[in-house]
């Protein structure tokens, strides 16, 4: 049999949730809502030709919620065929005529392809497909193309897999608007002339490292958040607790303005500010804890000397998610600061504590921390 993956999908690549089933944002039925009848004569037409069905866990649990007690033709098609779910945590497939595919998959798969008939088709199954692409399985892929933009949900092709090339083999415009359009995998990558002529030179190259190097500059960027915010939420209730959390913020704002700090956010109970020196961010940070606890409101903060970079949106770069990361190692009260910010603060009423050498998640390498403080004479004049 010829393995077919067959999927609807948005112009943004998003195949989750094209009828009722569960999308995460709630943005579901997106095919349903342009689908015509030349649409669904086509879809009949490709399920009555096949000879079974391969599906993925979750899509094989979608439609075995619904279609068993379906009525009309495109309803018994369904629970006649042949299906064939791919999962190692299933332990029964109660819709009729299904059968679960576990331990080798690959292997299992080969098998029922090397079975004699004509289509085995994958309806959805992203997971599923992210597989069978990387052990080049499938056969065919009919893609049909939605005119929607939805701006989030699962994606057929994930981000970071191997290069695939494919041929299209013929295409269909419906009057609806949806494109389908049929590829079968390429054996060999094609090389054009192109590939050549358009080729960078390394004074190019050097020429767009310096362009983009004039929006990076070198800050000081400070992470605060809520200690044990979810249980607090929990014992106060959502109105005391949106309360005491405005008063929060109240503070937050008030106290980053006095070390003139800048490009403030808020994410729940997360801050986030810039400041043009390390001092100045370790002040506000002192600053909030002592504030803040008078509210009877514990936090931790994180703070990194590096470059980022500005952007339309606001800023972004490794700098920032280095101090995102040293927040996630702090205990309430504590202000934790990379080696980086430390060599550049200066005040004679600073005092910083070896904290130890971590490993911050996504970011290369290992990295030396510091508790950071004011002087015991200091805090307590304060």
């Amino acid at each position: 049999m010829r393995l077919i993956v067959t999927v609807f999908m948005t112009l943004d690549g998003v195949v989750e949730g094209p009828g009722f089933d569960e999308h995460r944002d709630g943005r579901n039925a997106w095919a349903l809502r342009v689908q015509t009848e030349e649409d669904e004569a086509y879809n009949e037409g490709q399920l009555f030709a096949a000879d079974a069905l391969l599906l993925g866990r979750r899509t094989w649990q979608i439609w075995a919620a619904f279609w068993p007690t379906a009525t009309g033709a495109l309803a018994d098609r369904l629970n006649a065929i042949p299906k064939y779910v791919v999962s190692n945590t299933l332990t029964r497939a109660g819709w009729t005529n299904s059968t679960i595919v576990s331990g080798d998959v690959k292997r299992r798969i080969e098998d029922l392809k090397a079975q004699p008939g004509g289509e085995l088709v994958v309806y959805g199954s992203p997971g599923l497909v992210d597989h069978l692409l990387k052990d080049e399985l499938v056969d065919e892929y009919r893609i049909l193309v939605y005119p929607v933009v939805l701006g989030g949900g699962k994606r057929l092709f994930r981000d970071r897999i191997a290069t695939h090339h494919l041929r299209l083999v013929r295409s269909r415009t419906f009057g609806s608007g949806v494109v389908l359009l049929a590829y079968e995998p390429e054996a060999v990558a094609p090389a054009g002339p192109y590939v050549e002529q358009y080729a960078w030179t390394q004074e190019q190259i050097r020429s767009l490292e310096a362009a983009e190097d004039v929006d990076r500059i070198l800050a000081t960027i400070l992470f605060t958040d809520v200690v044990d915010s979810t249980g607090r939420a929990v014992a106060m209730g959502d109105r005391a607790w949106k309360k005491l959390l405005d008063h929060h913020h109240e503070v937050v704002r008030g106290e980053v303005a006095r070390w003139l700090g800048r490009n403030l956010e808020f994410t729940g109970d997360g801050t986030m500010a810039v400041f043009d020196a390390p001092t100045r961010a370790l002040r506000c940070a002192f600053g909030l804890v002592k504030e803040l606890r008078a509210l009877g409101i514990e936090v931790r903060a994180g703070v990194h000397t590096g470059e980022i970079e500005r952007r339309i949106e606001g800023l972004g770069g490794i700098g920032i998610h280095i101090a995102a990361r040293v927040l996630g190692h702090a205990g309430a009260g504590q202000v934790l600061v990379t080696r980086t910010a430390r060599d550049l603060a200066t005040g004679t009423d600073l005092e910083f504590r070896g904290f130890g050498t971590v490993a911050l998640r996504g970011v290369p390498g290992r990295w030396e921390l510091f508790e950071a403080s004011l002087a015991r004479s200091t805090a307590s004049s304060s």
